[in-house]
């Protein structure tokens, strides 16, 4: 007894089986599929001595069967390629750890560049501070009482003069001080723009301010400027500090019959706004190629008939 293996299904059977493949006699005699698949089966174990014989599913005569490498080959889901995409393959790289990390690295660096060329930061800060609305007098003369002074601008607890022991001082803010003398006006100071004394005033021109002292008395110029010239950051021309700009200062001197004092005014070069750079601030004067516009910063009105700090001798 021998065993054969038939051409069609490809399975042994025993060359003495009158039916022959048991598959194909199945097929005769008009069987089921599945009846056929017992049948091979059976003759598979018949034919193996009881060895499993995995089960495949029958195929027609002369259709080709592929091969179980190409079938699993075929059954593995394909890799996606980005060839010839160009979307793709950049969301491809983007997601990449590596990528990732440069990236944010180049983003870092470039974002440091434009910082770098970009300059300072501008911040709209000018001084003096623009006038709202309208200045209100300020009816204070040298030699005028203190119960007067507080009558106008309020009663305050005076404080030591910090160069003259002998002066009181009175604060009414940061930008106005009265500085008395045996409970009298020795000297008025005042920076604020929303007060004006005899025309004068914060915030005006030179020229405007020459007008006004002209009323009173000729004006002189008492000091030269210092010589710094202004810094070049970024585009704007800037001092250090509002301190650091240049100073001058007109004085009129007024004599009996119409009085005995002086007036100071304080002429810097206006501020358009303030640079930051990092912790460092710029007072900005203006854009570069331009001009400085000089303008009152501060006034002050000195008593002539007393000693004090802010005159040599006493005149009248």
């Amino acid at each position: 007894m021998a065993l054969v293996r038939c051409p069609i299904h490809k399975i042994p059977y025993n060359d003495q089986n009158p039916r022959g493949c048991p598959a194909c006699a199945r097929e005769k005699e008009g069987g089921s599929q599945a009846s056929m698949m017992q049948e091979l089966a059976k003759s598979a174990r018949r034919a193996g001595g009881g060895s499993t014989v995995t089960e495949t599913p029958p195929v027609s005569p002369g259709t080709p069967q592929a091969s179980p490498r190409r079938m699993s080959a075929a059954a593995r889901p394909r890799p996606v390629t980005t060839e010839g995409n160009w979307l793709l393959e950049l969301l491809w790289q983007l997601g990449r750890p590596r990528t990732i990390v440069v990236s944010v690295g180049l983003i870092g660096a470039l974002g440091l560049v434009l910082v770098i060329l970009s300059g300072p930061a501008f911040v709209n800060e000018p001084h003096p501070y623009p006038l709202v609305g309208t200045p209100r007098p300020l009816p204070i003369e040298p030699g005028m009482p203190l119960e007067t002074v507080f009558a106008i601008l309020g009663t305050q607890t005076p404080q030591a003069h910090p160069d003259a022991a002998s002066l009181a001082r009175y604060s009414y803010g940061s930008d106005l001080t009265i500085d008395a003398l045996n409970a009298r006006v020795y000297a008025l100071t005042f920076a604020v723009p929303n007060r004006t004394w005899h025309g004068l005033r914060t915030g005006i021109s030179r020229q405007n301010a020459e007008g006004a002292l002209a009323l009173l008395a000729p004006p002189v110029e008492a000091s030269a400027p210092n010589a710094a010239p202004p810094e070049l950051i970024g585009k704007y021309l800037a001092y250090p500090s509002l301190e650091q700009r240049p100073r001058r200062v007109l004085r009129a001197e007024v004599r009996p019959p119409n009085g005995c004092y002086d007036v100071l005014v304080e002429l810097r070069p206006r501020v358009i706004g303030v640079l930051v750079d990092g912790d460092r601030r710029y007072a900005a004067i203006g854009p570069e190629g331009t001009d400085a516009e000089w303008t009152v910063t501060e006034i002050r009105v000195v008593s002539r008939s007393m000693p004090g700090p802010y005159a040599p001798a006493v005149a009248c």
